[in-house]
């Protein structure tokens, strides 16, 4: 009975050990994202400061024009039509996605254009070694 009680304390203890610590992750980023869209016929997606402009047509929609140009997999569609129309108020109705003007010449930015107008560019710190660091390219999880 004694080595049993001893027994089941010794499970206890290490059980509870492992179940009561901090679990750490750590996930990879990898900024060089565009690197597996090189294969695709996309324009956009092969040189990231190709831009273009579209003349819209009647009855066509924004999401019609996003969709020929900028293909349905490989962009935030939501983003996309917010950034476009920040492009192009004069085209739209009260900077509203969803009125289009026809006859109007749409200026379809580049993928760069997209990115800087999300990602507001900080100037650059005194202290570059930090931002270069490998440290700066990973994610870390700390506990539960």
């Amino acid at each position: 009975m004694r080595k049993n009680l001893i027994f089941l304390t010794l499970i206890f203890i290490f059980v509870s050990k492992f179940s009561l610590s901090e679990p750490f992750v750590v996930l990879e980023y990898r900024g060089n994202l565009h690197s597996n869209y090189l294969n695709s016929d996309n324009l956009f997606l092969k040189d990231l400061n190709y831009s273009t402009s579209h003349v819209v047509l009647k009855n066509e929609t924004l999401s019609d024009i996003m969709l020929n140009y900028y293909g349905s997999n490989s962009f935030n569609n939501n983003i996309l039509s917010l950034a476009i129309v920040s492009f192009n108020k004069k085209a739209f109705v009260r900077n509203n996605p969803n009125y289009l003007y026809s006859g109007k010449k749409l200026y379809l930015p580049s993928v760069n254009e997209i990115k800087d107008l999300i990602v507001k560019k900080k100037k650059r710190s005194k202290n570059k070694e930090l931002s270069n660091s490998p440290i700066s390219s990973q994610i870390y999880f700390f506990g539960g």
